[in-house]
This record gives C-alpha cells, structure tokens and sequence, in this order.
C-alpha cells in the first residue's frame, strides 16, 4: 500500500457554498473557491451565492428542496495537494475564524457581522 506524498501547500482564504438540508449544516459541497485575500474569498462569495443552484438530486428527494438551504463559509488556511486530483483544505492556524453567509431575501448577510470582523 503506497502512502500519497505533498506536492504543493498553497496559503490563501478557501471560500465555499455548502448545502445544508434540515439541522444538517453540511451535506455536501456544492463550489469551492481558493482565494489569495480574505476580499476575493467574500466577493467570490457575494457573486456566487445568489446565483447557487441546488444539486439536482435534491430536487428528486420526496420532499424536494424542502428543508434544503444554500449558504457559504470562508477561513484563513492552505490548500493541500496530496497527488494528482487529490487535495484538502486545512485551516491554519487552526484556530482561524470561520466566516458564513447565508441568503436571506436574495441579500447576503454575513455572521458574525460584517462590521464585527477585522
């Protein structure tokens, strides 16, 4: 059994709109995005969010998108490669703050607060 090796880290922001359904916060990935500043990681955010779709698949359930939401969340860390088509994204430090948006009323609000963060 081989045992994969690192290729490349790469320091950044990574930026991400998740899909949540019910009190799950987190059932799948629906974009990612590496950013070089936490500005791009936000912006990225802001233009892709409202413009998010649901997976298919959650369209095919039996209830559809009930209970089904969208939002985002970007942190300070580096990307990973691991081999080819094989990467991870750690934060660093490990402590560093997780920023989320959530859609509301097709406007993205930021928690904690915008106004909150540095």
């Amino acid at each position: 059994m081989g045992t994969a090796t690192t290729t490349e880290v790469r320091t950044g922001f990574g930026a991400a709109i998740l899909l949540g359904i019910g009190d799950d916060d987190n059932v799948a990935c629906v974009a990612e995005h590496d950013a070089a500043t936490e500005g791009e990681a936000r912006r990225w955010i802001e233009q892709a969010l409202p413009t998010a779709a649901m997976p298919d698949w959650v369209h095919r359930r039996p209830h559809g998108t009930a209970g089904a939401f969208l939002f985002a969340v970007y942190t300070e860390g580096i990307r990973v490669h691991d081999g080819p088509g094989e990467s991870r994204w750690e934060n660093y430090p490990d402590d560093a703050p997780e920023h989320t948006a959530d859609l509301i009323d097709g406007a993205v609000r930021w928690w904690p607060r915008a106004d909150t963060q540095r």
